[in-house]
This record gives structure tokens, sequence and C-alpha cells, in this order.
């Protein structure tokens, strides 16, 4: 039979605390798996292992035959996973979350729209699937969890604590969807849960774990033949029943108004009729081994050794071998795992396409420069009616190159500061929110993830600098014109200062420049997301990284022209090429562009250096 899991001897550690030691087992299609342990016994971190969210450091993982660590996207395509937090994006409506994965997932628009639907109406959702997130209760929000990890049909299902939250109803109807999945439509089920009766009925398999190492793995009819089957006794009086059993040679436990007894080897017949004599025997019935019993004994007799203790675990106890891995793996029931860069786009866009900050964020250097633009051209007129009036010898009538030069140089600042907040959020806020979780257990890699979240960065930097540009250029337009930059004198001489022929290439190259270093700003401030993992530190951190090189321009010397500030305008200098287009519009004599031999050399530099940092940073990421 093919396994829908198959983990082989893995091994993890939490820096020198090993969390998961030598863990091995098999799941078919149709088995639901009680996966039970103490808090910290390692059951989260194997799933978390399974998913990809951590690498293991020895060991394989494979799911219907796909390596997990070799073939990631086939793997995580045939997942759906409930882990710990359920993460969502909480200003954003149940249904547009869900709707949003399942497109990541690679189902078509209606598709992915349909799916939402089915999974919201099989969780009880239906009636909230307008709602945004925040409004929800602990409990919806699981319901929320469990609907996503159906989206797309998976055939294997990693469900961790699934039940957290959850009313008797909501557990009970849990129950019955768990069983139709498994029985009726042939789906695996890991389930992982401390209450142990609720996996009762449940689950065929389970497997115990006791600090990071399996101490029983099996069938669970075959582990209920090794533990062995308890009588029932009850009767009166309890103290003389006990005290014929104990003469019998047989220990048995009080358990409230009867008693609980291993008959051993001892035929039952015998027992019971040594017990009517001389009592009032009301009961003598066998009691099945429970979970419960199966649980506490391998934590008395299966326990592994310590692992400060030098000695390997103890073996698992199994009671059924592995069965030998599948060749082929089948195909996603619904979705993709092609063209996944596009649809990480695609997702991170949706994403910050309904973040309420993002369109201000665009808006607000254009708005300056609209600003920067208007009070240029205000001194303009105030200069030509001191003229006018004769107060002043002459002024000069105004260029719409000056006008774009200065009102770039204000908003472009301000543009970069955007994108710092926007690229050091863009990782450290989906950590922070348990939503990254989410995006990674798709068919899509972590660098699919990645770069589809530096392409949407990149897109919302080119725009932005794109809508600032064109903003400048209109106003400027508007109010003072795109001619010859002309001083006019109080006797109606007109010198030309800066001809317009030879400003706009110079205005054209200033524009096109500037987009390596704010795409090396976008990278920088990345990886300071990755890097930090929590929003606010990664702002920081981002600011130091982009902004902190400039406090020591005076060390560098000569070599100032490699900072990445040198090529940005900032309120305390501008060596940029926009500093370079406002001297050139002014028709400067002495128009110079200080470091525009590193112009492009620099920022290339320093975009490189993000890149790979970032890339490391995300190959390496632990996601909880």
């Amino acid at each position: 039979m093919t396994e829908a899991l198959a983990i082989d001897d893995l091994h993890f550690d939490y820096g020198q605390k090993p969390a998961v030691r030598g863990v091995s087992l098999r799941i078919a299609p149709g088995d639901c798996y009680g996966f039970l342990g103490h808090n910290g016994a390692g059951k989260t971190t194997v799933m978390r292992l399974c998913l990809g969210l951590l690498a293991p450091a020895a060991g394989h993982v494979r799911i219907f035959g796909v390596d997990a660590q070799q073939r990631r996207r086939e793997a995580n395509g045939l997942v759906g996973a409930v882990i710990e937090r359920t993460g969502f994006h909480q200003h954003v409506r149940a249904r547009q979350n869900l709707i949003a994965l399942a497109r990541l997932q690679g189902m078509p628009r209606r598709l992915a729209h349909a799916e939402a639907e089915r999974v919201l109406d099989a969780t009880g959702l239906a009636g909230a699937a307008h709602r945004r997130v925040a409004t929800f209760s602990m409990g919806m929000r699981q319901r929320l969890g469990i609907a996503q990890a159906l989206l797309g049909r998976p055939r294997l299902l990693l469900l961790d604590e699934p039940t957290n939250g959850l009313d008797p109803e909501g557990i009970a109807e849990l129950r019955a969807l768990l069983l139709r999945l498994t029985r009726d439509e042939g789906a695996a089920v890991l389930l992982s849960s401390h209450q142990l009766a609720e996996l009762e009925g449940l689950c065929n398999r389970i497997g115990v774990l006791r600090d990071g190492a399996m101490v029983v793995e099996g069938d669970l009819d075959s582990l209920r033949t090794q533990v062995g089957m308890r009588h029932v006794v009850a009767g009166q009086p309890l103290a003389a029943l006990r005290q014929r059993l104990e003469q019998l040679g047989l220990a048995p436990v009080a358990d409230g108004e009867r008693l609980l007894v291993d008959l051993q080897q001892r035929p039952a017949a015998e027992v019971a009729r040594a017990l009517a004599t001389g009592a009032d025997l009301t009961m003598f019935a066998p009691e099945q081994a429970t979970l419960e019993r199966i649980y506490l004994r391998a934590h008395r007799d299966g326990a592994p050794a310590k692992p400060t203790d030098g000695q390997p675990p103890r073996r698992p106890i199994i009671a059924t071998p592995p069965a030998e891995p599948p060749a082929e793996p089948p195909a996603p029931q619904l979705g993709t795992t092609s063209r996944p860069l596009q649809r990480a786009f695609r997702f991170e866009a949706t994403t910050l396409w309904r973040q309420r900050a993002s369109l201000p964020l665009v808006l607000l250097p254009c708005a300056i420069a609209v600003f920067a633009v208007r009070a240029y051209a205000a001194r303009v007129r105030a200069g030509l009616a001191l003229v006018d009036g004769g107060e002043r010898f002459s002024a000069d009538d105004g260029s719409g190159y000056l006008a774009v030069a200065q009102a770039l140089q204000t908003a472009t600042p301000v543009l970069g500061l955007a994108l710092i907040w926007l690229a050091s959020q863009t990782i450290a806020a989906d950590l922070a929110g348990d939503t990254l979780r989410n995006s990674l257990t798709r068919s899509v890699r972590r660098r699919d993830v990645l770069f589809g979240k530096l392409g949407v960065l990149f897109a919302f930097g080119f725009t932005g600098w794109l809508l600032l540009v064109v903003t400048a250029m209109v106003a400027a337009a508007a109010t003072v014109g795109f001619g010859d930059l002309e001083e006019v004198s109080r006797y109606g001489d007109r010198d030309v200062l800066a001809a317009a022929a030879d400003v706009a290439p110079t205005m054209y190259l200033a524009i096109a420049q500037m987009t390596l270093p704010l795409a090396a700003v976008v990278v920088l401030a990345t990886a300071a997301s990755a890097a930090a993992r929590r929003p606010a530190r990664a702002l920081a951190l981002a600011l130091v990284v982009v902004l902190g090189p400039e406090l020591l321009r005076d060390s560098f010397g000569e070599a100032a022209g490699w900072l990445l500030t040198s090529h940005v305008p900032n309120p305390l200098r501008d060596d940029s090429a926009l500093g370079y287009l406002a001297a050139v519009a002014r028709g400067a004599a002495d128009a110079l562009w200080p470091f525009a031999d590193l112009a492009v050399l620099a920022p290339l530099c320093w975009l490189a250096a993000g890149g790979v940092a970032v890339v490391a940073i995300v190959a390496r990421m632990r996601v909880a």
C-alpha cells in the first residue's frame, strides 16, 4: 500500500538541546494516526520538519514517496496542516484569506472561490465568511485554521492540537469530519492531542513520544493486545473482593467504587467463582486497553534514555513492520505545483493591496512633490514681482526641470523611508502574525515566497518612483513649464541660464539612475526583516543598515562614494544624481556629480550583498 507519510530516523536540535531523536513512523491512506506525548515531547517539531518549516539535522521525510527535502513543492501540494496558532491577516475577511491561499496553491479563480465556500461550510463558518478575522473568537479562528488545511482536498492532514478553543459541538463536528475524510475519502491524518478521550474511536494507529524519541509506534489493536485486557470488578464489600484478588496473587487497582485487575494467566471463570464466594459480586467484565493505558505504559516501560546520559535511546515498541516507500506520488487533487513564482507574486501583491497603509505610502511622496513644485513656483512669482517693483535687479523666470529636481530631492527620502518601513515588515510581520507558515505549507518553496515578496516590493518601489516622477513633472508643467531657465532683469533683458535641450537628458539620466539605490534599499530592509524576525526590531535594524553608515562618512574619506546614502538625497547632503540635476537645471557652471563613477557599481554591490544575505537567512530560518 502507498504510504502517505514515511519518517525515517529524524533528528533535530534546538541549539545544544536535542528536540527530536531518531523518530520513525509510517502512515497509510485511510489511517488516523494519534500522535501522543507530554508538552515539549517533540510532536509539533516533527510536524514542522515534515512541512519544511524546520530543516532536519538528519533523517528523511517522504510524503507519498516524495522526498520532502528535495521536492518541497510536490510534497506540500499533497498536505494540509494546522500547526499550533492559526495565523491569518487580521484586517482581511475570512473568505478573502482562504481565496488568497487557494490561489497560492495554484487553483484558478473560480475554483478558489468555490473551494473557499466548501471549506467554510464544512467547518461551520459559512455565516461568518464576510467578517474580518480580527473579530473572530478563539474557536472561530481555530475553525478557520482547519478550513485552510482542507483547501484543495489534501491527501494528508497534519493537525496539531486541532481541538484547542473548540466547544463540544465543534469537537464533535471535527471528529465526524475526520472520520469521513479517512474512512470515505481515504485521506491520511496525523493528529496530535493532549485529550486522549478525543482520540478514542478515531485513531487506528498511534505513536508516543517522550523527550524527542518514539517509545511506542504501531497499530492500535496490536498495541492493545500487547498491553493486555483488564477486568472490572464491583460488588460489596469492596475490601473483601480486593482481599480475595490479592490471595489469588493478583494486584487490583482501585478505581472509585470498583476495582481494575489484570488476570494475567488465570482463567476468568476461576477468578469469578473465587470472588463470588463470601461477597456480593455485581460486576465482573473485561475492559479493553484504552489509549490512556497504552500511553502510561509507554512512559513507564518504553521510556528512552535521557539525552545527557551518553546512551542511545531505546528502540520504540513497534507493533507492525514499516512498509516500503512507493515509487511515484499521486498528483494533487486540486491546485498545481507549476508557476510557483507567479503564484507567490500574486499572493504577496494581493496581501499588500489589502494593507491599509500601502496606498498612503505611495501617495505621501507624491503629495510632498506637488507641495515642493508649488512652493518653487511661488518663489519664482515672488522674485519676478520684486523685479517688476524695482526692488531687485533680476530674477529667473522658472524652469520645470529645476522644479522637478527640487521636488524629487524633497520627496525621494520620504519614498525611501516608506520602502524601508514596508520591506522591513514583509517577513517580520508575517512571522509575528504566524501568517508566513500558511504560505510555506502550500506548494511553493521558501525561495519562491521570498522572491515573490521581493518582486512585489520592487514593483511597489518602481510604481511609487514612477508616480512620484510623473506627479512632479505634471505639477511642474502646469505651473512653470518646461522651457529654458532665463534670467529676467528690471529692464526686460532675458539671458538663458540653462537651456532645456541641455537639461532634459540629465533629468532622464538622473531619474533612471535612482532606481538602483531604491532597489538596494528594498533588499537591505528585507534582509533586516528576516534577520530581526520582529517588526519593531526589523525596522530599527533596517534603519541602521541603510542610514547608519552615513554617520561614519568622515571616516570613509575618498571612499564615501561606496556609501548607499551617497546616491540617495538626504537632509544632510545630496551627492546623488538628483543633486547634480538640480545644479545643471540652475545653470551652475561648476555643476558636479561627485560619485558619478560609482553611481551604478556602488548600489549594485549593496543590492548584491543584501540579496545574498536575505537568501541565506531565509534558507536557514526557523518558522514557528
